[in-house]
Order: C-alpha cells, then sequence, then structure tokens
C-alpha cells in the first residue's frame, strides 16, 4: 500500500485527499519512509526535512477537515533542488563554500508551492552551485540502473520523483540540466517560457539562461506544479507581467491537424541506435494520433556550443567572482576551471553570442509560423556511466557538454518551454525520452502534444528496480 501512495500521481492524490479517502500526514509519512529506506543508497537527498514535512502535512489535514482544500497540490510532498532559498532551512548548493547556509527568506517559488499546500520533504541534490560535478557531494544513482548517469544539475530532484521520493519536485535549467535528468531517469521535465517563472530566491548560474523545472510522473501534474508556479513577480527583472495561462486547458484534446516540426539540422545528426528508435517510434505514434509531421531546421543549432559558452561561462564567473577569489579552495576542481574559463571570456564574445542569439529567436518566430510544436530527441545519447563527461558513439568519444547545448539549451537560448517525457529504453534499460518545445507563452499546447502521447503509451507507467519499501 505504501508503495502504491509513493508512485501514485499528484492527480490522482489530490482527489483522495479533497474526498478525504486519504490523510496528508498517511501519504507524507508513506514518502518519508521510503526516503529513509533508498537515499543512503540513492543520495537523491541532501537534507531531509521530515519534522517540517509532518508539521506541514498536519496543518493541511486540519484546514481540509475544516473545508479549506487551497488546490490540487494541497497536502501534495514535494522536493526542492538545493540551490532553492529555504528560509532557516539548509540550502547547500551542494558546495563546501557555505554548506550550511541558512536562508533569510524563501524563494518565490517555494512561497507559491507553499501558498498551494505543498509539502516540503526535502533539499534535492545537484551539481555544485548548478554547474559541475562535485565529490564532496557524490551523485545520485540512476534508479533503473545505478552504474549509469542520472544526469545534471538537477538529478536529485529527478531522482527523487523517478524513485518514488516525491510527486513532484523542483529543478533549475540552464542548458538541459532540468530536462537531460528527467531524460535518463525516466520523467516529466518540464521548464516554461523564460520569464514565466520566477527565479528570485533561486542561486544564479547564468541569469540569462536560467529557467526554473518542474519533474513529475507524468504530463497533467506537470501542468499542475507549472500553473502553481508561474506568475510576475518584482523581485526577478526578467519575470514577465502577464497572465498565467490555463495549464491545462488543451489537455484531452487530439493531434488532428497540429502540425509538428521534426528537428534536425544538429551537428551530431549520427545518434545513438537506441535513442534513434525510440524517436522514431515516437513519431509514428505521434502521426497515428492525426498529427501532420514535417522536417524543420533548427535555427543556429550549430552554433549553439559556442553561443551557450560565451554567455553561461562569464555570466557564472560574474555571479561566482566572490567565491573564486574568496573561496576557492572550497570550490570543487571542476568549478574552478569553469568559471575560470568565464573569466576568460572577452566582452566582445558575449555580446557578439546575446546579438546571435536575438537573430536565433527572430528565425524561431518565423519557424514556428509553419508549425506548432517541435520535437526531437531529448539527447543524442543514452545515459552515459555514472559520474563522466564522456560516452561512446560509433567508436568516437562524445562530450556530453558539447552535445548537450544542441538539443536542450537551443531552448534555453531562445527562450521556447520545452518538456522532456519518457518514450522508451535503451538496450541497457535506462529511459530514454522525447523533447517537444513551442511558441513562447504556449505551454498549453506543447503540454497537449504531450499529454496525447503520454496517453497513447505506457512508458509512464514503469517503474524503477528498487526494492519495494
Amino acid at each position: 500500500m505504501s508503495e502504491e501512495l509513493c508512485f501514485a500521481t499528484i492527480e490522482e492524490l489530490s482527489d483522495r485527499l479533497a474526498r478525504q479517502e486519504l490523510s496528508s500526514v498517511e501519504l507524507t509519512e508513506a514518502v518519508l519512509t521510503r526516503i529513509e529506506l533508498h537515499n543512503d543508497e540513492m543520495r537523491a537527498y541532501i537534507t531531509v526535512t521530515r519534522e517540517v514535512a509532518l508539521e506541514q502535512a498536519r496543518q493541511a489535514e486540519r484546514e481540509m477537515r475544516d473545508g479549506n482544500r487551497r488546490g490540487p497540490l494541497h497536502g501534495i510532498p514535494i522536493a526542492l533542488k538545493d540551490n532553492v532559498a529555504t528560509a532557516g532551512i539548509r540550502t547547500s548548493c551542494a558546495s563546501m563554500v557555505d554548506p550550511d547556509w541558512l536562508p533569510d527568506e524563501d524563494a518565490t517559488v517555494y512561497t507559491k508551492l507553499r501558498e498551494a499546500g505543498a509539502i516540503l520533504l526535502g533539499k534535492a541534490n545537484l551539481y555544485e552551485y548548478a554547474f559541475s560535478m562535485n565529490p564532496a557531494f557524490p551523485q545520485p544513482l540512476n534508479p533503473w540502473h545505478t552504474e549509469r548517469s542520472s544526469a545534471g544539475s538537477s538529478s536529485g530532484s529527478a531522482v527523487s520523483v523517478a524513485a518514488g521520493m516525491a510527486h513532484g519536485s523542483i529543478g533549475s535549467d540552464t542548458g538541459g540540466s532540468g530536462r537531460h535528468p528527467a531524460n535518463v531517469n525516466g520523467v516529466v521535465g518540464f521548464k516554461g517560457t523564460y520569464g514565466l517563472v520566477s527565479r528570485s530566491g533561486v542561486v544564479p548560474l547564468s541569469y540569462s539562461l536560467d529557467h526554473v523545472t518542474v519533474f513529475n510522473r507524468q504530463v497533467v501534474d506537470a501542468a499542475i506544479m507549472l500553473e502553481a508556479i508561474a506568475g510576475h513577480d518584482s523581485r526577478d527583472e526578467y519575470s514577465a507581467a502577464l497572465p498565467v495561462a490555463d495549464m491545462r486547458s488543451r489537455i484531452g484534446n487530439d493531434l488532428r491537424g497540429m502540425r509538428i516540426g521534426r528537428a534536425r539540422g544538429y551537428t551530431h545528426e549520427n545518434i545513438d541506435a537506441d535513442v534513434e528508435r525510440v524517436t522514431n517510434e515516437a513519431f509514428e505514434v505521434l502521426r497515428g494520433l492525426g498529427a501532420e509531421i514535417e522536417d524543420v531546421e533548427l535555427p543556429y543549432v550549430q552554433n549553439c556550443v559556442a553561443l551557450q559558452q560565451s554567455i553561461m561561462l562569464p555570466e557564472a564567473a560574474t555571479v561566482h567572482y566572490r567565491n573564486l577569489r574568496e573561496s576557492p579552495d572550497k570550490l570543487g576542481e571542476a568549478a574552478i576551471m569553469r568559471l575560470d574559463l568565464g573569466n576568460s571570456v572577452p566582452a566582445t564574445a558575449y555580446i557578439h553570442a546575446q546579438q546571435v542569439r536575438k537573430l536565433m529567436r527572430a528565425a524561431f518566430r518565423q519557424l514556428f509560423e509553419t508549425c506548432d510544436v517541435i520535437v526531437g530527441p531529448g539527447n543524442a545519447v543514452r545515459a552515459g556511466a555514472a559520474g563522466e563527461w564522456t560516452t561512446e558513439l560509433d567508436g568516437q568519444t562524445i562530450d556530453l557538454r558539447q552535445v548537450g547545448p544542441e538539443y536542450t539549451g537551443i531552448y534555453n537560448l531562445s527562450g521556447n518551454p520545452a518538456i522532456v517525457i519518457p518514450a522508451g529504453f535503451s538496450s541497457e534499460g535506462t529511459p530514454i525520452g522525447i523533447q517537444i518545445a513551442g511558441r513562447w507563452w504556449d505551454e498549453p499546447t506543447v503540454l497537449q502534444v504531450a499529454h496525447a502521447f503520454e496517453q497513447a503509451t505506457e512508458w509512464h507507467r514503469q517503474r524503477p528496480p528498487l526494492p519495494v519499501g
């Protein structure tokens, strides 16, 4: 029974909580028990907030008993990536620079989740400052294959959901660091349009590329969470003062006549055979649902690596200017190397990259006049070896940091909404996803396509082979 509760969807649980067939305390205790059983091995959480969670669950139970239900997230246990500030609760950023930092106030995204009645289970593991692997904070294991990568930087957020240790989780995504973990851990990972969700209180990496990501086991749950955290926030200067769309308004609509562009033009077109198989099968499903498929060339995709590095690295070096000079002995070796690279990027390269980025956005605007969404692989390769930056493809060593910008980072550069959903498995049994991107502020259409594919397949119903808790 407890395992069934841990793997139930937010949609299912919300209905049971509303009818008082289930208490938020019972649900929260079930998930906390699973965390106790598996977190030492899986390393999904850096900090587990057991007492906070139980007190919040008791409050939710009292409120619902009194008829004061806040909405579909009321009483639902969730996790936060440990770069999301939580007042009085440790926020380590997986770094030894200030591993026991206790923020004075909550990040806006957590404030919104608490207003919606969500329950905080704890702070999820990540790359150091969402940037680079740090041996002081060993990365989470992939629950499908513990010798394969769980990806980064939001690996703990994805693993917590995949392993039944949270019903939803928040991550951050600067070049795909939310969607990559979703891709290899078999969950839904969705970042909205740039400016839809406030980053205030989320420790920045690259302020012009950073997005907040939601992780869930099904598309409807992602829509519920995204809608709860979206909206203008004056504390984030890039937050858009626009009304929030009804994220579930098109879920359940069919795909007849939907114009889907099949993403082409990548430098790494020779994708892994398993990825190619899964992607081809996914397009057959979409075609069978009535969608019209046509190849489209992604604009400036072959410039993505240079653009991302020319923007992200110097912005990160600016954010961590003091850390690099005052606490280099406390930073991981990989972070130091990348921050040093950021300091060496010429101002002209940064400015030119931002100018090309404007051209990219204009080209995407034209492209979306011919299609409703763009669909492609979540990445060119399947999950690599745990703790490694490289993988093998057709006898060649591929640097994952050079592939990722083309497949996911392009939508950080453009700011379009993009979701990764489960679409199959590799021959090793690791998940493989597809990515769906849409027009700016058109999250409902992206969710419509993702939900239609999801409901036509069974991939989202699969569970990793962890022992029964």
